[in-house]
């Protein structure tokens, strides 16, 4: 890879990289606030919220985002016309989706309080899905540091509007809006910074190229849709069964998960224009790419699920208090859903921009509807452990549906050998600690870290050229051209 080439990626990566870490923070952060100050019931209140408006957030752009940075990122001559009519398509579909939001809330039977933060909140959606159009031409050329610098604007107007709802004693109506506030800056921001790379709306539109976008982004709806849906059923399902308290204790445990995919995420958002337009340019290259990426994420996904696990007794007790000392077997338990999820997502990026799109779909449809199927009798039978369970199983069929569309349509391999030495690696200390009674802790945790690492490169999953490659590749080592 050229210098040029190398300082693009590592400027992507550690842009977008460094504002989902402080992103993220703040949010935990504010799940910390209630759980300690207001309690799990309010704690639980808010989780199902945002799960509402984050579950409709993934429709918001019925699939046309991913069909954006496909194309685009193929035929640059396309942007004018693509922003213009995603814009007029994402005005129309955020008003949609407030009605949507709003029907969902009366329809399960939430309470006042519940409705009247939907209705507060439904504007973030609305507001996400203006910028959306900005950020995904961005994306589609390869801009992603324009958008990582708004979002850490954003964290900044999270931080300080959640500090003055702290401040003011204010409660879930008020964090609600501030959500609702960040949402419009981003916009504010997006449309401004567009402008630098003149990506300015025209406020035009055509009939023709709407629906076409629409039929064409379809299977990418359904794709997005879903994979949502399963991230997020878990809490959805446990506000219908159980009490606000249980599930504030599962959501303390689920943010922390969930907030902890940015490193994964970050690198997936990054290949995706990567993929579609070496698959039209250089498959062996994509290929090799597929391999050697999902190798590295599942390492990355594995020890951060090690480190969660091995450590979860302590940051529950320190972060949310003794009152939550259930929510680390939960921890525990969705630390699981890491590696899963690192695993599979290289491949179904590789099956969306390819002309297997609709194979990723299928995937994520099975993986949603055994998880809808499996969860009112997993909550049933193991309470709010159960609801943990679902959404391992679903997430873990996705991702074996999509590594096996991806060897049968694309005739992309894995290397499977490297994949069971890392299994070895990672599974062995666990066992001997387990044996010699050291279940939790730092030392545990630190123990099994250096022995994994070290188990990595004695098994030649990982090697010392590959370690310098990816230091430079981030952009912390010495570049050459």
């Amino acid at each position: 890879m050229t210098a040029p080439a190398l300082q693009r990626f590592a400027l992507n990566f550690w842009t977008l990289t460094v504002s989902k870490v402080l992103y993220r923070m703040v949010s935990v952060g504010v799940a910390i606030y209630l759980a300690r100050s207001l309690g799990a019931g309010t704690l639980g209140a808010y989780a199902t919220v945002m799960n509402v408006l984050t579950l409709y957030l993934a429709f918001a752009d019925l699939g046309v985002t991913n069909l954006v940075i496909r194309d685009v990122s193929r035929n640059r001559q396309l942007s004018t016309s693509y922003l213009d009519n995603f814009f007029a398509l994402q005005f129309l579909v955020g008003l949609v989706l407030i009605a949507f939001i709003m029907m969902t809330g009366a329809l399960s039977g939430y309470e006042k309080l519940l409705l009247f933060a939907l209705a507060i909140g439904s504007m973030g959606p609305f507001f996400s899905g203006l910028s959306n159009a900005y950020q995904a031409l961005m994306n589609a050329h390869e801009l992603f540091y324009p958008f990582a610098v708004i979002e850490i604007v954003c964290m900044l107007v999270f931080l300080v509007g959640n500090v003055f709802v702290v401040i003011l004693g204010e409660g879930l109506i008020a964090l609600v809006a501030v959500t609702s506030l960040v949402s419009l800056v981003k916009f504010a921001l997006g449309a401004i910074w567009a402008i630098r790379f003149r990506m300015r709306v025209r406020w035009s539109w055509n009939g023709g190229t709407i629906r076409s976008m629409l039929r064409a982004g379809l299977p990418f709806l359904l794709i997005n849709g879903t994979h949502y849906a399963i991230q997020r059923m878990d809490v959805l399902f446990l506000s219908w069964t159980v009490s606000e308290d249980r599930v504030g204790m599962y959501a303390a445990a689920s943010r922390l998960i969930f907030a902890s995919l940015f490193l994964v995420a970050s690198v997936g958002a990054m290949l995706y224009p990567v993929f579609s337009r070496l698959l039209s340019e250089d498959a062996e290259r994509a290929e090799d790419i597929y391999a050697r990426g999902t190798v590295y994420m599942f390492i990355a996904g594995a020890m951060t699920a090690m480190l969660f696990y091995y450590l979860a007794p302590l940051l529950t007790l320190t972060l949310y208090g003794e009152a939550f000392r259930e929510s680390a077997t939960i921890l525990q338990m969705l630390s699981l859903f890491i590696p899963l999820f690192s695993f599979g997502l290289l491949a179904s990026n590789v099956l969306m921009v390819s002309t297997s799109v609709w194979k990723a779909v299928l995937a994520s449809v099975v993986a949603l509807c055994i998880g809808v199927a499996i969860s009112p009798w997993c909550i049933a039978t193991w309470e709010i452990q159960g609801a943990a369970v679902a959404i391992l199983i679903a997430e873990a069929v996705a991702t074996v549906l999509y590594i096996a569309f991806t060897r049968r349509e694309l005739r992309m391999r894995l290397p499977w050998g490297r994949i069971t030495r890392c299994i070895i690696a990672m599974m062995l200390p666990m066992a001997l600690l387990h044996q010699f009674d050291v279940s939790t802790g730092w030392i545990a945790a630190l123990a099994a870290f250096i022995s994994v690492s070290a188990l990595l490169l004695i098994l030649r999953v990982m090697t010392f050229t590959e370690l310098r490659s990816l230091v430079v590749l981030a952009g912390i080592g010495r570049r050459t051209v």
